[in-house]
């Protein structure tokens, strides 16, 4: 299960879960939490969704907008968030088909306690 989907639903997410993503997307606006090029909003409907759009300056992807969402299980913090781009991204840590992001390269094993969304978006 992705999480409740609509508002009246809401009640019906973990208040850990709900606690940690509010935290977590608020402290994006400290300096160096939120890449620099990258904007990400949680979707109006669905906190466990967050929808995001990354600019790419420089490298092999510069001049690139590449869209993608962030899926949150309703056991965030304790297992890992998904990350699926809505773009076409050829690159070997992206599933051709279903465009998700292997974020076990980075974060094998996933820790709760030291892991953290910004952690995932500086990978990205």
């Amino acid at each position: 299960m992705v999480g409740p989907s609509s508002e009246q639903d809401l009640s019906l997410l973990n208040p850990t879960t709900r606690a940690v993503l509010s935290s977590e997307y608020a402290s994006l606006r400290y300096n160096k939490h939120c890449p620099s090029g990258m904007y990400i909003i949680p979707a109006a409907d669905n906190i466990l969704v967050w929808d995001g759009v990354l600019f790419v300056h420089k490298g092999y992807y510069a001049g690139s907008v590449l869209k993608f969402a962030v899926t949150f299980p309703d056991t965030y913090p304790v297992m890992a968030p998904t990350v699926r781009f809505l773009t076409d991204v050829f690159h070997p840590l992206v599933e051709t088909r279903t465009g998700l992001l292997n974020l076990m390269a980075r974060f094998r094993p996933w820790r709760p306690t030291e892991h953290r969304v910004h952690d995932v978006l500086h990978f990205m």
